[in-house]
């Protein structure tokens, strides 16, 4: 190996050890919308329906984050309105394609519909995402290879 290649590598793995870790549910870099830290909240205690007015607000300041419209697919799946959150899921990967969460969830969402092969495609997507891994896909490998959706 090269001397060049060789730096090349450790700078690399550097950066990576240096970077904060992002927060599960969400892109990982996007400025924080206003409503979402309370729904975030809500969402950790299960409180899914309390989180929506929020989670609203917060998209309609904010309409083509990801992280907000994944997060209103998740409230809305927790809630049993899997076509809304389908469809929310769908919005967030349209405006970021490799949104970690959002691939995690609609492959959960597939399994919980009786969709699996939908929901290996996505945790293919989800591989290459996640190129040194992530729990996002370690999640979701679990419930494909269970059969049935996770928790998350």
């Amino acid at each position: 190996m090269s001397k060049t290649l060789l730096m090349l590598v450790m700078l690399a793995m550097t950066a990576l050890v240096a970077a904060p870790p992002a927060p599960a549910a969400d892109s990982g870099g996007a400025p924080e919308v206003p409503g979402m830290a309370e729904a975030t909240k809500l969402i950790e205690q299960e409180k899914h329906a309390e989180a929506v007015p929020h989670l609203a607000a917060a998209h309609q300041k904010a309409p083509t984050n990801a992280d907000v419209l994944n997060l209103l697919g998740y409230t809305h799946r927790k809630l049993g309105k899997l076509d809304e959150a389908q469809d929310y899921y769908a919005r967030a990967l349209k405006i970021d394609p490799d949104h970690k969460g959002a691939l995690n969830y609609l492959g959960q969402l597939y399994l919980e519909t009786g969709r699996p092969d939908e929901a290996r495609k996505i945790l293919a997507r989800l591989d290459k995402a996640c190129f040194f891994g992530c729990k996002e896909y370690d999640w979701l490998k679990q419930a494909v290879a269970s059969g049935k959706a996770g928790k998350y």
